[in-house]
């Protein structure tokens, strides 16, 4: 009884070490790893919010550069050149009014955005700096960090766009940031536009995804100085010696995060550095809400493991004992029948340890003689062969005792359709016939077997004497052509056949392999249905370079919309490169990415989006990449040649529409002042589109248009009536005469009073 009892209990600890073991390594690991997670989600979801401060600053960034661009180009900014002297402007009226209608912009400016503090224009030569409030003597100008700023980085020579933070008043109350914007390339003037941006709603911007209220992002820039923070107190101060600061200056990759303790809190840190500003978004988020979560979660597994490691000893004393039965009554069996006699010798276990052994023995014997006969023996050592590390010696296999052997890939053209006309086991089973037609009609001259890989390829390694090393090619062609004609009969497509290099030793057959699947890019310039074997590598004197002249005729072509025209001229680009012998499938492809490259780029310039032309999912690279042969390519660049032409025709019979819109539109409004952006919210085009349509119907630009049409009424009024100048300049849509003289003058070459007089008399 005691002998069972012990059994019993040796069973029941190895069920139960088999259960408790595992469970408090999972747990341990379980405990691990949510932390490790936890920590790195939330430091992919801090980088995430680091990309969209970015996102959102650039956007800033880019909407002050477009507003300082147009302000720039605004006829009223350029009129002021020459005028230098503020207190000479303000005696003429006419400068007066130019002076107050730019303030008046510069005005609009900062009341249309709330992130605007003010704006400035300041003009190198001039004595006055023009702002939104205003025009003030440059001596008296209160505010003067950013001018400070900008002309040390002109002396300098160096870019600048943005300026540290500064109060924005006497009280420093507020801290505002400047964009400067210099004025060197885009108008006669010299000097800058200057865009001073709030902080506080630049940090409110990045800031706006943190959900919580221990969470900010800060930007520094590469000294260490604060350029925006949730805490005003550290702006324009260096943190640069601050641990974490100093951490994110100091790393050499752009972004990443790491932990670190702050006043004996966990803090996840991440950073994000930028090249346009040379800023460094950095971000601070609290680690002690997930800590103490997970610390819960861990109590609360902890609890449920000892809940199971009771549960599960209970389980295995149970189990144990039921085991148990079966074999007692299995050892006494064996007993009766063998007669062997174990007390004193070991218990129940040992018995059945040595009977299993012996059984375990004939199962490996029977399991080793049916491995050398199963079918799929020869099948695993082809393709240990193919992947260079054969699992057993060619002496036990004797499938190749020859000296020479080659490797043989076979190709289906047209996979894709292949793929898609036939199910996984029926291409299974037509690629089976393939190889079964190669094996037949190469093994009637040398010994050959070979294998069905995944994909469009079946591979067969070819065996043979020194003395048909000169004629191994030659009776292989013959052979394989008579393949490729019965393989066309039953997979309804062709094949193409690669020959690898010949080589001595059965080890080597992974570079004939290798070789042979090199080889198929030939097929591109061959066409389907080829034969390819391995020769010396092409020459520089066979290249064939970008043809410009053909890429030019393509051009004029799409212009004209000739499609005859075009075609004949894609049709001479790809004789010139089947006519180029033995050029390479690289040669080929680069010209033709070159080519594909240049189309969108002719495009772009002609502001026609391409996935209009082609659609949104249509990708001309990945598309060229799946084309096999140069027949497909010709094809393929001729239906993109002709869709373009398709839609210019399209869009020139939609641009008559519009012009037509557009003008009765003018016609009815020229006497008011006509927005382009109003005329073209009213076609339902963008403001570029109706410019661009107007200059190629009429071949005039709409602004001059409008300008003549009013002149032309001018002169009419002038002619035919007794009204003013005044009211005449008021019934055109003008706010003053002053206005009006000028256009007049422009347009006619005289003033209207002195036209009045002449065509009175």
């Amino acid at each position: 009884m005691m002998k069972n009892y012990s059994i019993i209990v040796k069973l029941m600890i190895v069920l139960s070490l088999f259960i408790i073991i595992p469970l408090i390594t999972i747990t341990f690991i379980f405990n691990y790893g949510i932390m490790k997670y936890s920590e790195d989600e939330i430091g992919r979801s801090g980088l995430g919010k680091l990309d969209s401060a970015r996102s959102v600053t650039d956007l800033l960034t880019q909407t002050i550069n477009n507003e300082s661009l147009h302000l720039s180009l605004d006829e009223t900014l350029n009129k002021l050149y020459g005028m230098d002297d503020i207190n000479e402007a303000i005696k003429d009226s006419d400068n007066n009014l130019m002076l107050y209608q730019f303030v008046s912009k510069l005005s609009d400016i900062v009341r249309t955005n709330n992130a605007y503090s003010s704006v400035y224009l300041y003009l190198d030569n001039s004595n006055y700096i023009a702002t939104n409030s205003g025009v003030y003597p440059k001596d008296n100008f209160p505010d003067d960090t950013w001018l400070k700023s900008y002309i040390k980085s002109k002396e300098r020579g160096d870019p600048l766009s943005w300026t540290n933070p500064r109060p924005s008043d006497a009280n420093g109350s507020s801290s505002v940031i400047s964009y400067i914007f210099p004025l060197t390339y885009t108008t006669n003037l010299k000097g800058s536009i200057t865009i001073n941006v709030y902080e506080s709603r630049l940090s409110n911007l990045i800031n706006s995804n943190n959900y919580d209220v221990g969470d900010f992002i800060s930007v520094i820039n590469s000294k260490g100085e604060v350029i925006s923070s949730v805490d005003k107190t550290i702006l324009n101060k260096n943190l640069s010696k601050v641990s974490y600061i100093s951490k994110v200056l100091n790393s050499s990759v752009d972004r990443g995060h790491f932990i670190e303790s702050i006043n004996g809190k966990r803090f996840l840190i991440t950073y994000l550095k930028t090249g346009a500003q040379n800023w460094t978004f950095v971000g601070v988020f609290s680690l002690n809400t997930l800590t103490t979560k997970v610390n819960s979660l861990k109590m609360s597994i902890i609890y449920i493991t000892i809940f199971l490691l009771v549960l599960f000893v209970l389980l295995s004393y149970v189990i144990s004992r039921r085991l148990f039965n079966p074999v007692k009554k299995l050892v006494q069996e064996i007993k009766s029948r063998k007669g062997i006699d174990i007390i004193g010798n070991g218990n129940e276990f040992t018995l059945l340890s040595k009977t299993f052994d012996a059984m375990i023995k004939q199962e490996d014997q029977l399991f080793r003689t049916i491995e050398k006969d199963h079918k799929n023996l020869r099948e695993n050592y082809l393709l240990s062969l193919l992947r260079g590390k054969p699992s057993i010696t060619e002496d036990e296999m004797h499938l190749f005792p020859l000296k020479n052997i080659l490797c043989c890939v076979i190709y289906i053209d047209k996979y894709t359709d292949f793929a898609s006309n036939f199910s996984y086991e029926h291409q299974y089973y037509l690629k089976s016939v393939i190889l079964n037609l190669s094996e037949e009609k190469v093994g009637e001259t040398y010994m050959c077997s070979g294998v069905v890989l995944d994909g469009d390829k079946v591979v067969l390694i070819i065996n043979f004497h020194d003395e048909d090393l000169i004629t191994v090619t030659s009776v292989l062609k013959n052979a394989f052509s008579i393949v490729q004609k019965e393989a066309a009969k039953v997979i309804e497509t062709t094949i193409s056949v690669c020959l690898g290099g010949i080589y001595h030793d059965i080890l080597n057959i992974r570079n004939s392999y290798n070789e042979a699947q090199n080889l198929i890019k030939q097929r591109f310039i061959r066409g389907h249905e080829a034969f390819v074997y391995q020769k010396e590598e092409i020459s520089d004197a066979n290249k064939y370079f970008y043809p410009f002249n053909i890429e030019k005729q393509i051009f004029n072509n799409i212009d004209i919309g000739s499609k005859d025209s075009l075609l004949i001229s894609l049709t001479c680009f790809f004789d010139e490169i089947k006519q180029n012998k033995n050029i390479s499938y690289d040669n080929v492809m680069l010209i033709l990415n070159q080519l594909l490259g240049n189309t969108i780029k002719y495009l772009l310039d002609l502001n026609i989006s391409v996935s209009k032309v082609f659609g949104n999912d249509f990708n001309v690279y990945s598309k060229l990449a799946e084309i096999e042969t140069l027949d497909e390519a010709s094809l393929f660049l001729s239906n993109i040649y002709l869709q373009i032409i398709e839609y210019n025709e399209k869009f020139k019979v939609e641009g008559k529409t519009h012009i037509m819109k557009i003008l009765d539109y003018i016609h009815e409004n020229y006497k008011k002042d006509i927005a382009i952006n109003t005329l073209a919210e009213h076609v339902g085009l963008s403001y570029s589109h109706v410019r661009k349509i107007f200059n190629d119907e009429t071949g005039e630009n709409i602004v001059n248009y409008i300008n003549n049409m009013r002149i032309e009424e001018a002169q009419r009024l002038l002619r035919q009536t007794n009204m003013n100048i005044n009211d005449i300049a008021l019934s055109l849509g003008y706010n003053n005469k002053q206005s009006f003289n000028r256009f007049f003058k422009k347009y006619v070459g005289i003033n209207p009073g002195e036209y009045r007089s002449i065509k009175a008399n």
